[in-house]
Order: structure tokens, then sequence, then C-alpha cells
């Protein structure tokens, strides 16, 4: 058999590299598009505050998180969301509120939103919204402190629905204003509403007209989250009351326990955070940290929800919600204004593992075991989640004071706000 010509081996060789290439570059694409995350609603994809599929890079000493960059805003607790385009910021400047989409990449606006606020803080404390919008099938849903519910569409901020939760339901101001972050759930979306003889309500994310509604519970400054286990699927908060679970399709009472402050000028507000089968709550003014377990009888097809501990001293969130990581627990003991310190308690039997003085109160996310914290004083804190000790691997003041919303993370980005500045972080790149 005669030998193949010199150029036809050649062009083999090279044929098979750029087949290889062409192979490589579509895993890659592919393998990136996989672990895109984004975070589109309170306390991100999974309502706990976690991301297990993205991996932290953590800057090398004497390097720091590169600036993407960064927009002057209006005042408001609103955190941010952010997708893998797109981050959206609801805010307040001057008299009226803003719902703002910019681009990821360069920060340029894509559209805004706005309409005349007309709230006003009893305490003087902010006139801003509090209640952080959720993303849903090409729908946004804001909640302002005044009462006002707004349904935009993503791709151009045109409104689709409002709804007023004072007039129609007389959902109390409260303290600070209305504060709940909707929850959304398929074709609904929940609100702890409150009112003369309402709890939560649920409307459709379509119409804006009601689906169910519980009833009364006094509303507070806990946002809803969902939990599901095998067939069971609930909506459960921190009312006023205590702790409350409902059928998330039908509102349907299935749990009630009291688990509230014996002082009348207190609030409930960290979330539920849902550990497994599991359920903790927290909250200061005497009222401490419990923890619930589902049990469940297949054959009945009943369950009900048994406390574990109640303590108190262990870990009182003021308002930021802890985070889980293999059967610990992370966050913030005790009142903003009184020097509170960041512990680690074990879950199994709520003993104290370690505590350390961050500079005050602050918000957390965890990203496998990695742990960030945006304090209030503008300085974020990159540690290992361990239950030995406390190891801080980074800090890097990124804020002014008065950080005290939360903020979001992607695989490729963080982003957070003060009540003058919103910083987009590229968390792959170090100056």
């Amino acid at each position: 058999m005669s030998e193949k010509p010199e150029f036809l081996m050649l062009n083999n060789r090279v044929m098979k590299k750029f087949y290889f290439c062409i192979f490589l570059c579509l895993f890659i694409i592919g393998h990136n598009s996989a672990k895109a995350v984004n975070w589109k609603q309170w306390l991100g994809p999974s309502h706990n505050g976690s991301l297990d599929e993205v991996v932290l890079s953590v800057p090398k000493e004497g390097k720091d998180y590169s600036l993407r960059w960064e927009k002057e805003v209006g005042v408001g607790w609103s955190s941010p969301l952010v997708d893998s385009s797109f981050v959206y910021l609801h805010h307040r400047v001057g008299d009226n509120e803003v719902v703002q989409c910019f681009d990821v990449r360069s920060g340029t606006e894509r559209w805004h939103y706005s309409f005349l606020s007309g709230y006003r803080d009893d305490f003087g404390m902010d006139n801003g919204p509090r209640s952080t919008p959720a993303i849903s099938e090409g729908i946004m849903i804001i909640h302002g402190p005044q009462g006002l519910v707004h349904a935009l569409s993503i791709d151009e901020g045109k409104l689709l629905w409002k709804v007023d939760l004072k007039k129609q339901f007389s959902s109390p101001k409260g303290f600070f204003g209305r504060c709940s972050s909707p929850l959304i759930y398929n074709n609904s979306v929940i609100f702890d509403v409150g009112g003369e003889d309402s709890g939560l309500v649920s409307f459709s994310i379509e119409t804006g007209k009601v689906i169910w509604k519980t009833s009364k519970y006094g509303n507070d400054y806990s946002s809803s989250v969902p939990f599901t286990s095998g067939n069971t699927n609930l909506c459960l908060s921190f009312v006023r009351e205590g702790f409350l679970a409902v059928d998330i399709v039908t509102g349907y009472p299935r749990y009630y326990a009291p688990f509230r402050s014996p002082i009348d000028a207190s609030v409930n507000a960290a979330s539920p955070l849902v550990i497994g089968n599991q359920v903790f709550l927290s909250s200061c003014y005497d009222v401490g940290a419990g923890l619930w377990e589902l049990n469940r009888s297949d054959k009945a097809r009943q369950f009900s929800f048994t406390n574990l501990w109640k303590r108190k001293e262990v870990l009182d969130c003021h308002y930021s919600t802890p985070v889980s990581y293999n059967g610990f627990l992370y966050g913030f003991h005790g009142r903003q204004e009184r020097r509170p310190v960041l512990r680690c308690i074990k879950l199994e039997d709520a003993t104290v593992q370690w505590e350390e003085y961050c500079g005050g109160a602050g918000n957390l996310v965890r990203l496998k075991n990695r742990i960030l914290i945006l304090t209030e004083r503008g300085e974020l804190l990159v540690f290992t989640a361990q239950s030995k000790e406390f190891g801080l691997l980074h800090s890097q003041q990124i804020l002014g004071f008065k950080s005290r919303s939360h903020f979001a993370v992607t695989n490729q980005v963080l982003v957070a706000r003060d009540q003058k500045r919103l910083v987009c972080l590229d968390l792959n790149n170090f100056e």
C-alpha cells in the first residue's frame, strides 16, 4: 500500500487539533454556563444565604478584589439583585422610589422606573425601601415601606400591576415601615401583610389578584421562606406572634408555635433558616433562638414540627440571618447598637464554639466552606467556616458606614450598597 502524501498527513494533524480546540471551547462554555449562579431574591437562590456550587478565590496578601464599577444611589435598606447580565436595585432618590437595572459588566443603566413614595419614618431612621425585590419568569416584584407592591417587567421596567396593601388589607406601618420581602413560588407571590383580618397573603404574580390569605397575624420584619420535604410544600414565617407554617399553595395552616418577645417595642427581623428537615429561628429582645424539626407520619400523611431546643444568650440575631455549614451556625449575636459579636454555635445542642468581635453587626453569605461578611462599617471580611476558631482570610474596605443592607453574590461578582454608593466587585480579578 502506498504511503499517504505528506501534505495529507499534515492536514490530518491540523484538523485533529482544530476539532480538539472546538471541543475544548464547547466544554468550557458548557461547564461555565452550568455553574452560572443568579441572586434574584432575598437570601439568594436557596433562601438561605448560601451558594454551595461557588468556589471563592481569596486575594493574596496585599491584594484586593478589584472594583468593576460603582454608582451613586439613594437611601434605603433594600438589597441589590444580580444575574449573569444585570444588576437591579430598589432605592429612594428625593421623594421618589426608583427601581434601576444596570449592565453587570459596565454599570450602564438599561432602564429605570420611579414613583412618588410618600413614606416618612417616624423615628427618622431612613425613608427608603426596606424590602428586597424578587424576580421570576421575567417579572420583578417590589414592596415599598408605605405598603405599595409593584410588578415590573425586567426587560423594560414596565408596570404590569400594583396593589396597595395598606388600603386593601390595612397593613400596619409598624415601627419602621413595611419590610416583608416577596416570596415567589410558581405563579404566586407571598407577603407578610398583617392587617385587620389577614396575616400572610398570596397574590397571582401575573395579575396581582388574591389567591389566599391566612387568619390574622401581626406583620413584622422577617421575610417568609419556602420549605419542601417530600410532598410537603410550606411557607415558613416568623410573624409577630411566633413561628407559622402554612401550605404554600392553599394557605391552609399546618403549624404554629408562640415565640415572641415580652417587650412590645420589639421586632422579629431574621428570616427562618431551613437546614434539611430543621428550621432555626432567632431574635433579640429577650426571645432567643430555637430549633424545630419536621416529623412526618407517612401512613397518615400527617406531620408536625417538634421543638428540639430553645435558648437565650446563645445566638440572638437582631436583624441578620445566620448561615449554616456542616452542623454549625455562623451569625451575629446581640443587639446592633450594643457591640454584637460573630458566633459559631453547634446546631445540635446550641453550644457556643467561638465568638469574634468584627466591629459591629453585618450580613453573611456562605460560598462552600468560606463565609463573607459585609459589616455595617462597610468592611468585607472573608473567613473559613470551621468550628475550632475564627480564621480570617481577607479583609477589604468596600463601602462607607451605614452598610446595613444585605449583599448579592454570583460566581463572578459581588454587588453591595450603602446609603450613597452601589459597588460591583469582580471576584476573579485582584488588584
